[in-house]
């Protein structure tokens, strides 16, 4: 370590050099969705082996049919909150709003009442990206279970 001497007469030692922080420890990788059926809470979920970095999913929502439709959409998103984070839901949810509006309707059409249970068949797909994510989701078909 040297010394040096500055014109205003004060003495100075370089700062000593730190080592390099290290990075923070990285988060366990999620493992890829449990292949075939798995049932929770009166919802199903069938998934098929991973393929190329993606995995498909037949999803069967369990919700209540609601008049309105703002509180249909709530119903359909604390549905897909109990598969994923709410977050996740809500934007899946915005993106198949269109869909949802016109079974909704179709619904209403065929004297659906407010609390009836309705059956919703919906596709999940994921992506393997620093662990397996919900990447998409489309709407297939409603079911009543009353009718069945």
């Amino acid at each position: 370590m040297y010394l040096y001497e500055t014109e205003f007469g004060e003495v100075f030692r370089p700062r000593p050099r730190t080592a390099p922080a290290n990075p923070p420890p990285k988060p366990p990788q999620r493992p890829p969705p449990k292949e075939g059926k798995v049932v929770a809470d009166g919802h199903e979920r069938f998934c098929l082996p991973p393929d190329r970095g993606t995995v498909s999913c037949d999803l069967t929502l369990k919700v209540r049919f609601r008049r309105s439709f703002d509180e249909f959409l709530r119903e359909v998103e604390g549905a897909y909150a109990r598969w994923m984070e709410r977050s996740t839901a809500r934007a899946l949810v915005k993106k198949l709003q269109k869909d949802l509006q016109q079974s909704h309707q179709e619904m209403f059409n065929s004297h659906a009442l407010d609390n009836d249970p309705i059956l919703l068949v919906v596709g999940l797909f994921y992506r393997k990206s620093n662990g397996w994510l919900v990447n998409d989701s489309s709407f297939r078909q409603w079911r009543r279970l009353i009718d069945i």
